[in-house]
């Protein structure tokens, strides 16, 4: 029992990390930021509703000339 508590505590001491400010530039890409997927998904939704026509189960509506 040992064995496995102190492999558990390795390995969650193992994930933390310290990151020097220098560092942290490349952390607050945009393309790290997960929201902005959000986002990209919900305008391509919009693109594909216009140009189909019809509203394509994602929630919005609208027709085939891109108008609300």
């Amino acid at each position: 029992m040992r064995i496995v508590v102190v492999l558990f505590a390795a390995a969650a001491i193992a994930g933390c990390a310290t990151v020097a400010p220098y560092e942290r530039e490349h952390l607050s890409r945009a393309s790290m930021d997960f929201g902005r997927e959000d986002d990209e998904t919900a305008f391509r939704a919009h693109v594909h509703d216009s140009r189909e026509g019809a509203t394509g189960g994602h929630g919005s509506t609208g027709g085939g000339c891109g108008c609300n």
